[in-house]
């Protein structure tokens, strides 16, 4: 008996036998079906659809400027942290009837930077329509198809003199603006004459809707204005940006790269994330000299301590040391089990976070202080005996901040964008830390916020909205480990509340030295009151 008779035998379906013919029902089915010509495009669109998407990147030469993402789009706030409030730059919001006056100021400042960099307006107007054909790639298809070649060339004209001019008035210092030859005095003192134009409040508007993702010009518009003229813009840009995080211009201005930026909102991001994350040698030896000054410096809880108070420390550390002993003998094995059973010990994959805010780390003798620079990436934690420090970069938090860093998330969400998500993670990595304006109080103290909006309770909650629904990349990752680390040990928690409570001040530190040099003092005096002794 055959294979095929024995599942026959057995019940199996008769399809199974070789030996049998073909079931009519089914060959029905085998039928070939005709694929139409529409069904054979979309064939086509999937079997092309990497070539297309190669063949589009190769084509465009410069980075494209999106719109802002769907999924930020139905915010109930669009309108005031993504659109401009007083000038258009590009196609997107060009033309709104709230940006009338706006574009009327366009050729005043036009004038003012051609005069002043001694370029013939005809002359650019040519170079920039003759690269139009990449200028329009950057920009999604259907609210560009609206406007002409000469109509989108002059709009591309007017917006880059107004923003190369904007930059150069608003940083033209003292005794600048003296004419370097001819044409230079022509526009000499009128740097300040343009500003005129706009109101105070409007110029802090205009400084806002500059770093827009949806009201950029491309980078290498600005380029094609301003290369041939007698300016030298690019410090002048470097100088801005820097203006904008509100740091000393001369630490910044150095770490900030226009190695082919999209536009002004990625050359904001590149500032804040300080350029290549790797540090130079002699920062890194800087550094570790820190680190080094740091472990060995007795005075590094409250920064501002004088001599008294270290002679005080020094005693209570050697009794603190004692302390520890004793806490060991007398509960080491349990708290040797708790910590096999940590979440965060015996299994490294697992992502699981038992700190919410900054006030659970201080009460477990994680300590903050100000980073070396700004740089958003400048993030790192150290753990000593029975205390830690979070080093966070100096943030300066005004009305411009929200909108500044929804703009850049949204950037960050775009296809073209950098894919590292630096920005993003930084603001959840934050969201995590700030739960309540006593979280925010802290990092006031320690100098490492300084808020310009009047309370601590505005500036938790916008952090806490604009964290609200954001994916964190963790880039952090490592930072957050050492933290939990340091956090699961709860001897480190035990002393570090007994510190707080009972050593914050100097008086309380004078008052646990004396209490225990009685304690001693009456068990010396003790043991030698016992006969034979």
């Amino acid at each position: 008996m055959t294979v095929g008779e024995e599942e026959g035998d057995g019940g199996q379906p008769s399809s199974w036998n070789c030996d049998q013919t073909p079931n009519p029902e089914i060959e029905e089915h085998k039928i070939d079906v005709e694929i139409s010509d529409r069904v054979r495009n979309w064939i086509g669109s999937v079997v092309k659809a990497k070539e297309r998407r190669t063949a589009c990147l190769s084509q465009n030469s410069w980075p494209s400027i999106p719109k802002v993402p769907h999924p930020l789009r139905g915010t109930n706030d669009f309108k005031k942290f993504y659109e401009p409030k007083v000038i258009s730059i590009g196609p997107y919001h060009h033309g709104k009837p709230h940006l009338h006056s706006g574009q009327n100021i366009k050729p005043l400042f036009a004038q003012e930077f051609l005069a002043a960099s001694q370029l013939r307006i005809e002359d650019v107007y040519k170079k920039i329509k003759s690269n139009l054909g990449a200028v329009r790639k950057c920009y999604d298809r259907r609210p560009t198809n609206k406007y002409d070649d000469e109509t989108f060339a002059w709009m591309m004209l007017m917006d880059g003199c107004f923003i190369l001019q904007f930059i150069l008035s608003e940083t033209k210092g003292e005794g600048e603006g003296e004419g370097e030859g001819e044409g230079e005095g022509e526009g000499e003192g009128e740097g300040e004459g343009d500003t005129k134009v706009l109101r105070e409040h409007q110029i802090c508007y205009v400084e806002d809707d500059l770093f827009l993702l949806e009201n950029q010009l491309p980078f290498g518009v600005l380029q094609m204005i301003f290369e041939e003229g007698s300016l030298s813009m690019i410090d002048k840009i470097k100088e801005y940006v820097a203006a904008r995080i509100r740091w000393p211009a001369e630490r910044l201005i150095s770490e900030i790269q226009l190695k082919e930026p999209a536009h002004l909102l990625d050359l904001l991001r590149s500032a804040l994330l300080g350029g290549d994350k790797q540090q130079p040698e002699q920062e890194q030896a800087s550094e570790q000299e820190e680190k080094q000054k740091a472990a060995a410096d007795e005075d590094a809880y409250t920064n501002h301590t004088h001599g008294c108070w270290r002679m005080m420390k020094e005693s209570f550390l050697s009794f603190q040391s004692l302390f520890q002993m004793m806490i060991r003998r007398r509960f080491g094995r349990s708290n040797k089990n708790q910590d096999t059973h940590s979440p965060s010990q015996g299994n490294n994959n697992n992502k699981w976070q038992s700190f919410r805010h900054i006030r659970e780390l201080k009460a477990a003798g994680i300590h903050f202080q100000p980073s070396r620079t700004c740089f958003l990436t400048d993030i790192s934690f150290e753990s000593h005996f029975f205390y830690g420090y979070l080093k966070l970069p100096v943030l300066f938090i005004d009305d411009s901040t929200k909108p500044m860093f929804l703009n850049l998330v949204a950037y960050e969400m775009c296809p073209d964008a950098p894919d590292d998500y630096a920005v993003t993670s930084f603001l959840c990595f934050l969201n995590d830390l700030i739960d309540h304006p006593d979280d925010v109080k802290e990092l006031r103290s320690k100098k490492i916020l300084y808020n310009s909006l009047g309370s601590d309770d505005e500036v938790a909650q916008i952090f806490n909205e604009i964290g609200d629904g954001l994916i964190d990349f963790d880039v952090y990752e490592d930072v957050k480990d050492d933290i939990q680390k340091h956090y699961d040990k709860r001897m480190n928690t035990w002393i570090a509340q007994a510190y707080h409570d009972h050593c914050s001040s100097p008086w309380t530190i004078i008052a646990v030295i004396a209490a225990v040099l009685i304690i001693l003092l009456t068990g010396i005096q003790t043991y030698f009151a016992i006969p034979g002794n």
